[in-house]
């Protein structure tokens, strides 16, 4: 069954040293979040006025890492 369409959205790519994606991921599997793609988006999404955007990172974490 397909997956609902998160709208528009470009790509980006970021190549990241070994202990920052090995956070992410640890970070990641703490909030419940599908991927880190989808977790560093949703971060970019909220660190840029943007917490209408997020998907799937709750609030209570977002106001954490504020």
């Amino acid at each position: 069954m397909p997956t609902p369409s998160k709208g528009d959205r470009t790509r980006v790519v970021s190549r990241v040293p070994d202990p920052v994606y090995a956070e992410l991921e640890k970070r990641r599997k703490a909030a419940g979040v599908s991927s880190v793609s989808q977790y560093v988006a949703d971060l970019l999404a909220a660190t840029t006025g943007h917490k209408n955007l997020v998907v799937e990172l709750d609030q209570e974490v977002l106001q954490l890492t504020a």
